[in-house]
């Protein structure tokens, strides 16, 4: 009898060790729209899959990838009401989880990579705490990239784009730009973008070298510019309450987890651009080099356009602390 007392009490602190286990186990949900099989996806898993050792199971990663769970402002809603936890975001929500780093992608901010990496180390400290006020952890930040012109006309100058039909993308930065220099844009969903160069209603569209392959502009575009127009971040965030919800002790691990992998896929980014960009010119897109004439036009268009979006798209303090760490990159 007392031995099966002894077994019913341990079959019943076995069955709460169990629950127990079970219920210290957290399961983060994150969006993407980056599509699977994509070096942002694969960067995404392999964190899923250290995380997930890590911590021995305690915290499992499931992601969605692909815009499965909608758009980016989808994502954002279902964030807010409890379905999804975070994502990887590449575009719209950017701007929405840290309205202060659009001054990091306003145009014609940065020169090259060398800026970009030693301004965003240096921003860092102050692009987390925009982001936690705005509701939300920054887990890692990762590179979209550069945006470039391409067109079915030359482009060598603004002049030329401005003789173009242009394409109005969901890019508030750029789009202050083209307004700026008087460009009317035709509003086109970036679905449809392909169409609308096959069929003459678009010239000109916008975006990173990789992304312009991946869906098939290249094949319509004959024309492009070397001038980097604007530069653009992405990133792994959770909502303040998925973070805040995690077990303390693998909150650290978590984070520095997926910091590492955003750190990584940078330079696979830029590689690949540099790939894209190659691999236009093999198709016969002959891309212009900028002349200091142009760059200049373009930088006098985006001082008239910053007067615009400073202080209501980004905080003045932000932009003054981008110049002042370029000053200090730039040197006298």
């Amino acid at each position: 009898m007392k031995c099966g007392w002894r077994n019913f009490l341990a079959a019943v602190c076995a069955c709460g060790l169990w629950a127990g286990a079970a219920a210290a186990q957290t399961t983060l949900k994150l969006a993407t729209m980056a599509p699977d099989g994509s070096i942002w996806m694969q960067a995404l898993a392999d964190a899923k899959a250290e995380i997930e050792t890590a911590t021995a199971g305690a915290v499992k990663v499931k992601i969605y990838p692909g815009g499965i769970m909608g758009s980016e402002q989808d994502v954002l809603f279902k964030i807010k009401t409890g379905q999804l936890h975070g994502g990887g975001f590449l575009g719209y929500a950017i701007n929405v989880v840290c309205p202060d780093v659009g001054a990091l992608m306003f145009p014609m901010v940065f020169r090259n990579y060398d800026e970009v990496d030693r301004t965003l180390e240096a921003m860092r400290p102050f692009l987390d705490g925009r982001t936690r006020a705005a509701g939300f952890e920054a887990l890692g930040w990762t590179e979209v990239g550069f945006s470039y012109a391409y067109s079915v006309k030359p482009i060598p100058s603004l002049e030329a784009l401005r003789a173009t039909k242009v394409w109005g993308l969901d890019s508030p930065m750029l789009m202050e730009l083209l307004g700026a220099a008087g460009i009317a844009s035709i509003p086109v969903d970036v679905t449809d973008v392909l169409t609308a160069l096959q069929t003459g209603l678009l010239d000109t569209v916008f975006g990173p070298p990789t992304a312009a392959i991946a869906v098939q502009w290249h094949t319509k575009i004959r024309h492009a510019n070397a001038l980097r127009l604007t530069y653009a971040l992405g990133g792994v965030f959770l909502s303040s309450a998925a973070w805040n919800g995690l077990p303390a002790a693998h909150r650290e691990t978590v984070k520095a987890i997926f910091d590492k992998h955003c750190r990584q896929l940078t330079p696979k980014v830029r590689q690949s651009d540099v790939e894209a960009l190659e691999f236009m010119r093999t198709q016969g897109v002959q891309i212009a080099e900028t002349t200091p004439e142009t760059r200049a036009a373009f930088e006098q268009v985006a001082a008239t356009a910053l007067q615009k979006v400073k202080g209501r798209d980004f905080s003045a303090a932000a932009w003054d602390l981008l110049q002042q760490t370029l000053r200090e990159i730039r040197g006298p």
